[in-house]
């Protein structure tokens, strides 16, 4: 049975184009989804050790804080880091990456051993690894849309995001239960072994960057092309707004999770660990579920109200008094995150050409780079008022100016929504034409 209508001037009309490839069997994508799964695992592992570690050190919900706003903060430079991806082998620059990784593990490992640790060396690995999560959008993930077929985005960018969710199952359980037993050292250490094994996975590729037009513009003309790119698209615009959102006022809540969990819930690390996990597990299953059944027409449905999810979600969490009805409430919130991670990048591919997506796909890494600044408020909140009520602000506010965003543009509540977007750039790009043309014939 073909799969699809068969190419102008083909010899024989039963003949359709080739079927896609199933990203399951695509060498290059299972790898690019193999070293997603194990960088991902230890970034949730290595953020709440070190939440644990700054707050055995310092007693500061704001500095646990401190250490996120630092992993976060050169997200900002997502964008340029993507003009920097344009003109280099990708791989290569996810091997060095790994490579950095690998080293602010031993070090920080070793430090905890020898009892010399202090907060500076935290916060210092922070950015460090930070600076390299900040190349995950224009670098490893734009990787996986050039290696899939492009109806395949989607499906890939959910597999992936139900993956991270899954590392996050993992990676906070087995944080909390080395903290608890071994001590903040065994997580460093499981570092320099899953980002070691990430590495191998990373050389083994047989990548080769996709064949489009040379970059000739300048740095900076690089980047206005596009910025202006992105404006000419309410669905982008849409899609970057509530990540700037999200990322101010909902995800900051992760940073004092922990500190709730330990000051208001009492409990002990193991299950510190284990309510990070069960969103986590949350996610898991929502990602599943997106696989299985989401299609492009319902991409920004997905994406908006699972935000509004995820914000009601930490609402309810920070009036919590009881360990299980938090542990309960962090699991439907997972849903929410699930929705939001995998189709703010699947849109974003999606809609982009494949001469754009690193810069969009960076255009997405400073949006989330804003979101530091969230952390900051936060954590000065809790250090003034308590950390439960510092979550009720900050969601509250996202709540509110998230469904104000919804209302404001429409095309996030659009089943037509990708349809539209093509729609609007054609649109433009036949009044440029007839721009360009009357320019010529007025000039004769």
């Amino acid at each position: 049975m073909n799969s699809g209508p068969p190419h102008v001037g083909e010899s024989s009309p039963a003949i359709g184009p080739p079927r896609p490839v199933s990203i399951v069997r695509n060498p290059q994508f299972v790898r690019l989804w193999a070293i997603g799964g194990l960088t991902s695992t230890m970034m949730w592992l290595d953020m709440l050790v070190i939440a644990l570690l700054t707050l055995d050190l310092t007693d500061s919900p704001f500095l646990v804080s401190l250490t996120f706003f630092l992993r976060f903060t050169p997200m900002l430079f997502g964008f340029g880091i993507g003009v920097i991806a344009d003109r280099m082998n990708r791989k290569h620059l996810m091997v060095f990456g790994l490579v950095v990784q690998i080293g602010v593990s031993a070090v920080l490992a070793i430090l905890v051993i020898v009892d010399a640790i202090e907060f500076w060396h935290l916060a210092v690995g922070a950015f460090v690894t930070g600076s390299v999560l900040a190349s995950e959008f224009p670098v490893r993930r734009t990787m996986i849309g050039e290696v899939v077929d492009p109806d395949r985005v989607g499906r890939a960018i959910s597999l992936e995001s139900g993956t991270s969710a899954g590392s996050r199952i993992l990676g906070p359980i087995v944080g909390g239960t080395l903290f608890a037993t071994i001590g903040p050292q065994g997580g460093f250490m499981v570092g320099v072994l899953l980002y070691s094994v990430a590495f191998l996975v990373a050389i083994s590729m047989r990548y080769q960057p996709p064949q489009i037009e040379a970059v000739r513009a300048g740095a900076f003309q690089q980047i206005r092309e596009g910025v202006s790119y992105i404006r000419g698209s309410r669905l982008m615009v849409g899609v970057l707004v509530v990540t700037l959102l999200m990322n101010l006022f909902g995800f900051p809540y992760v940073s004092q999770q922990p500190v709730v969990a330990r000051e208001v819930l009492m409990v002990n690390d193991v299950l510190v660990g284990a309510l990070a996990s069960v969103e986590g597990l949350g996610s898991f299953i929502g990602a599943a579920l997106i696989v299985a059944f989401a299609r492009p027409k319902h991409y920004t449905r997905i994406y908006l109200y699972g935000s509004l999810l995820f914000l009601v979600a930490i609402l309810v969490f920070s009036r919590s008094d009881w360990y299980w009805v938090s542990f309960v409430t962090v699991f439907f919130g997972g849903f929410g995150m699930a929705s939001f991670a995998a189709m703010q990048s699947a849109i974003m591919i999606y809609a982009a050409s494949p001469a754009m997506r690193a810069r969009v796909m960076g255009s997405v890494a400073m949006f989330i780079g804003l979101g530091p600044i969230g952390q900051i408020n936060i954590g000065l909140l809790a250090d003034l008022i308590d950390p439960r009520t510092a979550i009720l602000i900050t969601g509250g506010i996202g709540l509110f100016t998230v469904m104000v965003a919804g209302i404001m543009i429409p095309i996030l509540r659009s089943s037509r929504a990708m349809e539209l977007d093509r729609e609007q750039r054609l649109a433009k790009a036949a009044d440029l034409r007839e721009g360009d043309a009357s320019g010529v014939s007025g000039s004769g």
